[in-house]
């Protein structure tokens, strides 16, 4: 494996995911297709009452706490199971989508732990935008401790483990790895935005009756932009941290694939994609 420029990660980001498209679609749609079925059941006249008066019911409040817990557990399975499958592409050229599965649930604990602080730290660094040593603080925590889940993932590092070896790993290279989870940032926001278009044309009404062609569109649309955006972030922070650790410490092809926990009897044919 070797060095990669940031436009080299992103270019290897699509060219990863053509490859390997069918598998990377099924374990998403796996997960987020009972999952998106929350937005059909959603409360919309709590919501709407919400924002007109600014009260709401509490068994609204109750269905977005667990609507919010659910979406987190959800999306932190499918990129972990795609950080996976890219490893697997890469080493083998393919994806066995049992064993990705098998590896999210070999360190499931210590990745829903990494993604809720993640997630706390990032709605805290929002929420206190307006004061910036809170901001800038947020900001820098989740920069250090972007490489997390690939780190469980790959190297099996536990909780606060795999939070001190992202920092460990990111230190040694901060200001690329800030421009890559930017660019990757960028990418995602900019794929969701323009896959919910569809979403928002076609949203039920609350106007009453049954619409169920505006309600199937929404639901098809949202888990169209949830699947690419979820994969595209997990293809490409996932060869941010193989790039990191070729810079860092010349992690190896073969040091991936004994780091993969399993063994696909198939020739490599991604080498281009590694070096």
């Amino acid at each position: 494996m070797k060095e990669r420029s940031l436009g080299d990660i992103l270019n290897d980001t699509f060219v990863i995911y053509g490859k390997g498209f069918k598998g990377f679609l099924l374990i998403a749609f796996i997960v987020f297709g009972p999952v998106n079925m929350l937005t059909l059941v959603s409360p919309r006249s709590s919501l709407q009452e919400y924002l007109t008066t600014g009260s709401i019911s509490g068994s609204a409040v109750i269905f977005y706490i667990g609507a919010a817990i659910v979406t987190i557990v959800a999306t932190t399975t499918v990129f972990s199971a795609i950080s996976a499958g890219v490893g697997q592409l890469v080493a083998f050229g393919r994806i066995d989508i049992g064993a990705c599965f098998l590896r999210v649930a070999w360190r499931i604990y210590s990745l829903l732990f990494v993604s809720f602080i993640l997630t706390t730290v990032l709605v805290v660094g929002i929420g206190g935008a307006v004061l910036l040593i809170p901001a800038i603080a947020s900001l820098a925590f989740l920069l250090f401790a972007s490489m997390a889940l690939p780190v469980s993932i790959y190297e099996g590092s536990k909780y606060m483990a795999a939070l001190s070896r992202s920092f460990h790993l990111v230190k040694s290279s901060w200001k690329r790895v800030l421009g890559g989870v930017f660019l990757i940032t960028m990418l995602m926001l900019g794929l969701a935005l323009v896959l919910a278009v569809p979403s928002l044309i076609f949203a039920p009404s609350d106007s009453g009756g049954v619409q169920i062609l505006p309600s199937a569109i929404q639901y098809i649309a949202g888990l169209i932009s949830n699947a690419a955006a979820v994969t595209v972030a997990g293809i490409a922070v996932t060869l941010l941290y193989f790039d990191v650790r070729v810079r860092s410490e010349g992690f190896t092809l073969d040091k991936l694939i004994s780091e993969l926990g399993v063994r696909v009897p198939r020739q490599n044919n991604t080498n281009s994609l590694v070096g």
